[in-house]
């Protein structure tokens, strides 16, 4: 049976995607974080935040007033939030906004965040500020050198989340189901949802980013292991994890 061609353009940038991934944490294997040197423990010791609870939580301005939530998170290349995006301001006369707020300027604490966003700054607050948005971002842009300096890369969480995720040549292995966060605001590691073919448990990664060869416009993470290095890993276990919202 012939494939619509949507369908078969999908499957052919999907597949292209993860060989280029695969291509490049090769290259970078260097860079990767070695599952022998990797435990729960750690995780659980040190606590944090989720993808989960932290998009969506709540969003309090200067005077301690509920002023909207988290719709989205900027990192960088080192895996470090540099900034939040949230909807606020529903009930102000310039009705619901989105406003994007430096991490530095956020408190977080066990009721949400607080940002210093009010009705008469939020102008001040724009979505597309230059420190994080570049018009480069806007434009689509081919690769032409593969040694070219691209600078600072900012990247979205919801670029990752959600993404299927593959293992060893190609595999699909189950999709990303949250991000472990710092109180800082680091990545801790990646969780997986397995596939019903490897067990459907959950399980914490490391999370190298760009030095494994990962790119956000990837919808394939692509983790830079093999089967064998699955054997000894247990169950991430939530319960264990001291989350500061779950």
């Amino acid at each position: 049976m012939k494939l619509p061609q949507s369908v078969s353009v999908l499957t052919l940038a999907i597949a292209s995607a993860t060989v280029a991934t695969q291509a490049q944490a090769q290259e970078n294997n260097g860079n990767v974080t070695a599952i022998s040197e990797w435990n729960y423990d750690t995780l659980y010791e040190e606590g944090g935040m989720t993808a989960a609870s932290l998009m969506d939580t709540e969003v309090f301005g200067s005077g301690n007033e509920e002023i909207g939530s988290v719709e989205n998170i900027l990192l960088n290349d080192q895996n470090e939030i540099v900034a939040i995006i949230a909807q606020v301001g529903g009930f102000w006369d310039i009705g619901d906004t989105h406003v994007l707020v430096p991490w530095e300027e956020v408190d977080v604490n066990v009721d949400g965040v607080s940002i210093p966003v009010t009705e008469d700054n939020a102008e001040q607050y724009g979505v597309f500020q230059e420190d994080y948005v570049t018009k480069e971002d806007l434009s689509y842009i081919s690769q032409v050198d593969d040694d070219a300096t691209t600078g600072s890369r900012i990247w979205k969480l919801t670029d990752l989340l959600d993404d299927y995720a593959s293992i060893g040549e190609g595999n699909g292995y189950g999709y990303v189901d949250n991000v472990l966060f710092s109180e800082e605001g680091k990545v801790q590691g990646v969780v997986i949802e397995a596939d019903s073919a490897y067990g459907g448990d959950t399980y914490a990664y490391p999370f190298d980013g760009f030095d494994a060869g990962w790119d956000p416009s990837y919808s394939t993470y692509v983790l830079p292991y093999d089967e064998a290095d699955l054997d000894n890993l247990s169950t991430f276990d939530y319960d264990e994890y001291d989350g500061l919202w779950d």
